[in-house]
């Protein structure tokens, strides 16, 4: 028996029969980002999205890492953990912390998985405007 899955990289499932002998095909294809996260600049009580978009079937979940460790996400606005969007973005409704809550700064990478598969986005971190970071160099003569 052979099939088609026109052309796109993937895997094709029979469904079942329809009456009248058609066949019902529904492709499985692993997903893949296609938005990938980018740096983010923030200031104190600022909000921020990280951007990601991931593509493939059945839809992937979106799930974030904050330096390397699983994200805790809010299920509803007005809490001080960030929320991931429909389409998987991430966003702080106050990203530079302060007196509203903690600053969200650190590396962040977007996780899409479905049954097919599992893809890890390129990082992005969150960094606040105008704070100093003193790298000291040491070097013996």
């Amino acid at each position: 028996m052979s099939s088609s899955c026109f052309g796109v990289t993937g895997f094709c499932l029979l469904l079942g029969l329809l009456s009248g002998g058609s066949r019902v095909w529904a492709e499985e294809i692993p997903p893949r980002i296609v938005h990938q996260p980018s740096d983010v600049v923030v200031k104190v009580g600022q909000t921020a999205t990280l951007f990601c978009r991931a593509e493939g079937s059945p839809k992937p979940t979106v799930e974030w890492l904050r330096n390397g460790q699983p994200l805790e996400t809010a299920k509803a606005e007005g809490q001080l953990q960030p929320m991931v969007l429909s389409e998987g973005s991430l966003f702080f409704w106050n990203a530079g912390g302060g007196r509203h809550g903690p600053s969200h700064e650190g590396v962040y990478t977007c996780v899409a998985r479905n049954s097919v598969g599992v893809v890890i986005s390129q990082n992005a971190s969150i960094h606040l405007a105008g704070k100093i970071t003193v790298k000291v160099l040491l070097s013996v003569l």
